[in-house]
């Protein structure tokens, strides 16, 4: 009787063991190990590595009207553009790649508690974590990267894995976009020396409908030497301007046909959608001269108003200042209408914008809590109530040392009775002429040259960009922290808000984006080294500032064709020369829609 409860003992203590994966948490199988080193093995979109495939091959992918004409304007030659030499993968595509792959795990060294799996993948050296502690994903307004942000678990002999936080990448290379607001589930599945991989893509911006790859990794049984994928940009073609971005217009795509006639198929079925994605197609492709006028009716923007967008703001709207640690001694807060940031050390703290003053009592908590010296510095990036709104409040919670028995502080009516405010001379001309309070209108000054300071131990320079958003628009570069603050020049969330009436303008607005990119530097394959807050959406680096540049200088490009044939400005916003960025930028309500963009893009280039 002892020999059999001793045997029954054993086989429980198996069978429990079986349950536990050696993070310790039962229900974890033991056996899913995905440690070691894996190389692609393309079954389902075989033949499409890297490059993926021809122009004008979107068939099988569930493209809404925004995708297929994101595709349809895409050039190859954009690539020669410095910001494109190095563009990162983002998953699922990385799996396609022709490159090694490397998994391993993240244990706590004390517990052994399985934390995180980390992966590296050859082809622009990405290193992504997946992880499996149940830690909650970032808020909306952190950074998205290649990777983006995962956590997994293990489903029997499955790892699942969520991701959120991916920049926008390809669904393919040859113009097919999958945006920064798309989601990711994937599911690996090991047997023995082969992975299976099912990826699910969610994109609310570019696909009609969730869209599914299954893809294949074998385990590399010998230790491979290829590992590095190291890119520099350089210049390609010498005098190519820096807001030059190669397109296709709608329509009059040079390889629209190729692909299709080379296959011998309709060009209907090359063009994608939700349609191309079932085994019913065949069927349908019965009548020719239907399926030309069908396929005619894709290649260009449906009549109607713009489609407001789907993408997401990031600003919580919650009634509370969050805090977000952005890189060296500079931090970014989100809740008060334009995003601020703050520079800390050891004097006071400089400040760029206040905000829009409802949330200043806590803006200045947040501050505090950063830094136990008051505020010294507020730097105006531009005129905006979003950025200015809480001068006065902030003002006179700081106090500026420097201007206080100074012999240039007779020069200064407010000095020592508050932080000193900074801004372009036509900021403060602005907010005169708005009848906004005294106290709220910026002291020192500056116009044509950069204002630079040495600030907690950093250098510090604002630098005007003239006729961007208006006449008075600034950036701020913290040098050492290497963060740059952009104020509406850039946004995330919408279209910018050039102003004509107060000297703004589309060429302007370009211009400064570029006088960004010749500032900022990459870590690696555009991502990290110089970030950017931009005035309203979530932290950013390179890669999402010549994302918005390009945008622009093809909506630009767009108006003035139209402009150079005497379109009126009716029969511009007509033509929807921002359909296919819509989806992500555009709105038919609020302060600034799509309408009142595309009519400062008109008036600025018709005059």
């Amino acid at each position: 009787m002892k020999r059999i409860s001793a045997l029954l003992l054993v086989l429980a203590f198996f069978a429990f063991a079986q349950g536990l994966d050696f993070s310790g948490r039962t229900g974890q199988p033991s056996g899913v190990d995905l440690s070691g080193t894996w190389y692609p093995q393309p079954g389902q979109d075989a033949n499409l590595f890297t490059a993926s495939g021809a122009l004008v091959d979107y068939g099988g992918v569930p493209l809404n009207e925004a995708g297929r004409l994101y595709a349809l304007a895409w050039s190859a030659a954009r690539i020669q553009g410095r910001q494109h030499q190095c563009m990162g993968y983002v998953p699922p595509y990385t799996y396609n790649q022709p490159g090694n792959l490397r998994f391993w795990e993240e244990r706590d060294p004390y517990t052994q508690r399985l934390i995180a799996l980390k992966h590296y993948w050859q082809i622009s050296e990405g290193t992504r974590t997946i992880s499996m502690d149940d830690r909650p994903h970032p808020p909306a307004y952190a950074q998205h990267t290649w990777a983006g942000f995962a956590t997994g678990k293990f489903e029997g002999n499955v790892l699942t894995v969520w991701t959120t936080h991916l920049k926008r990448g390809w669904i393919r290379a040859n113009g097919i976009p999958q945006s920064d607001e798309s989601t990711l589930v994937e599911h690996f599945i090991r047997h023995g020396d082969r992975i299976t991989y099912l990826s699910v893509v969610t994109d609310p911006v570019y696909l009609a409908e969730p869209f599914s790859r299954i893809y294949t990794l074998m385990r590399n049984v010998k230790e491979p030497d290829a590992w590095l994928y190291a890119c520099d940009d350089g210049e390609q073609i010498l005098g190519r301007r820096e807001d030059q971005v190669e397109s296709y217009s709608w329509g009059r795509h040079p390889f629209l046909r190729e692909f299709a006639d080379s296959k011998k198929i309709a060009l209907l079925a090359t063009l994608g959608g939700p349609q191309t994605m079932y085994p019913d197609l065949p069927e349908k492709l019965t009548d020719p001269a239907a399926m030309e006028s069908a396929a005619k009716a894709l290649l260009m923007p449906k009549p109607g108003p713009p489609q407001t967008s789907r993408a997401v703001n990031p600003d919580p709207h919650d009634g509370e200042i969050h805090v977000l640690p952005v890189q060296g001694n500079v931090y970014m807060l989100i809740g008060d209408g334009g995003n601020i940031a703050v520079q800390t050390g050891e004097q006071g703290a400089m400040v760029v914008n206040a905000g829009a003053g409802n949330l200043s009592d806590k803006v200045i908590a947040a501050i505090r809590k950063l830094s136990e010296k008051p505020v010294q510095f507020i730097i105006n990036t531009s005129f905006h109530s979003d950025f200015t709104g809480g001068n006065v409040k902030l003002r006179a919670a700081g106090f500026d040392p420097s201007v206080v028995g100074s012999f240039f502080s007779g020069q200064f009516a407010d000095a020592g009775q508050g932080a000193t405010i900074i801004g372009h001379q036509n900021v403060q001309n602005r907010l005169l002429a708005l009848k906004t309070p005294p106290d709220g209108w910026p002291s020192d000054t500056f116009i044509e040259g950069r204002r630079r300071k040495f600030h907690n131990g950093e250098a510090v320079e604002i630098l005007p960009e003239p006729k961007a958003i208006s006449d008075g628009d600034a950036i701020v570069h913290f040098r050492r922290s290497d963060v740059i603050v952009t104020g509406d020049i850039f946004s995330t969330t919408s279209y910018p808000r050039i102003d004509s009436n107060t000297g703004g303008s589309i060429q302007g607005e370009i211009q400064a984006l570029n006088q960004i990119l010749d500032r900022t530097v990459y870590k690696h394959d555009e991502e990290d080294g110089t970030m950017i807050i931009p005035g309203h959406g979530r932290l950013c680096d390179e890669w999402e500032v010549a994302e918005y540049r390009d945008m622009l200088v093809i909506i630009r490009d767009r108006v003035q064709e139209l402009v150079k044939s005497g379109a009126a400005l009716d029969a511009v916003k007509a033509a929807r020369v921002t359909a296919d960025y819509d989806d992500r930028f555009g709105t038919n309500s609020g302060p600034w829609t799509t309408d009142m963009f595309v009519e400062a893009v008109y008036r600025g280039l018709k005059n």
